[in-house]
């Protein structure tokens, strides 16, 4: 596979072999990992597929094994493969920080959402499900329907790699095309900082997940705009509209700014939740091992309850 820059080899090779599973059942055209929601149609065996990580340890044909010394997993066709939509944001907010001092510290938020959609992605054809892409601004801009062939993560990356963050947010236009071409039930993975119309949100989220979709939600925001380290008089600058900028007391605002952020994330996480959606807040000072391996192991886990 060529690399490209949002790729790291390393970083792929550090993720747990623990497969990412859907909290529901979910529909699709391929056998794999994952329970269909068509459940008493048929139990008939039907063909093999290589072992990988996550497979039923009880589904391994042994006699098989005997003869070829390499382990292959029955199929059946009560079982169908995961198809996961990833929507990354693309929009001009996404290119936050600018400056190169704090490039030299972390990436921007679309860099690493970039790396976080690409890493996703590779676990998912990793164990032979279905992932596609959808990246958007003011309108979407780049649709890669769901595939499960491993070599697809190339095409993925480099269309990750040429869209560039510009524009407005408008990520409800998003959620009502997906909603058009996502007609099975299927994993739909949001990553975004989330600049949008929240009670607009909130309806399309609950749309989905009504529908029988499994939607999470990474909320991927900057440290500034966390913990707002500004002291001095500062100009800010709207990245989605350059004419509109403030030059203000930071310190003075801080306390206000702090308060009012809190209001806006506990609203997030409401939303998500009377929407029956995961939720994840993401800093992009946090090293993406950790989000990714505890992402997986929280879903492994809520999967054994379920």
């Amino acid at each position: 596979m060529r690399r490209t820059s949002f790729i790291d080899p390393q970083l792929l090779a550090k993720l747990p072999p623990v497969a990412l599973k859907a909290l529901r059942d979910v529909e699709g055209a391929l056998t794999g990992l994952h329970q269909s929601p068509h459940h008493g149609q048929s139990i008939e065996f039907t063909e093999h597929k290589e072992y990988s990580p996550g497979d039923e340890i009880r589904h391994v044909d042994w006699k098989l094994y005997a003869k070829s010394d390499r382990y292959y997993v029955k199929q059946f066709e009560d079982e169908t493969n995961l198809r996961t939509y990833i929507l990354l944001d693309a929009s001009a907010s996404m290119n936050y920080p600018q400056h190169p001092a704090d490039l030299e510290k972390r990436p921007t938020k679309y860099q690493y959402a970039a790396s976080l959609s690409l890493a996703l992605a590779y676990l998912l054809l990793r164990q032979r499900d279905s992932a596609g892409l959808l990246t958007f601004n003011e309108k979407l801009q780049t649709y890669l329907p769901p595939k499960s062939q491993p070599s697809y993560l190339l095409p993925i990356a480099q269309a990750v790699e040429q869209q560039a963050p510009a524009g407005d947010t408008a990520l409800p236009q998003t959620l009502r095309r997906l909603a058009e071409i996502a007609r099975r039930r299927s994993l739909i993975i949001l990553i975004s900082d989330l600049f949008t119309d929240t009670e607009t949100l909130e309806s399309l989220l609950k749309q989905l997940s009504h529908r029988g979709h499994d939607v999470v939600m990474f909320h991927v925001l900057d440290p500034d705009e966390l913990d707002f380290p500004f002291r001095d008089q500062t100009l800010f600058e709207d990245l989605e509209d350059a004419q509109s900028r403030l030059q203000i007391d930071a310190q003075a605002i801080r306390p206000y700014y702090l308060q009012e952020l809190q209001q806006y994330l506990e609203k997030v996480e409401k939303i998500a939740k009377r929407s029956g959606i995961t939720y994840r807040q993401v800093r992009t000072d946090t090293p993406m091992l950790q989000v990714i391996t505890n992402f997986i192991l929280r879903r492994a886990r809520a999967r054994k309850r379920s």
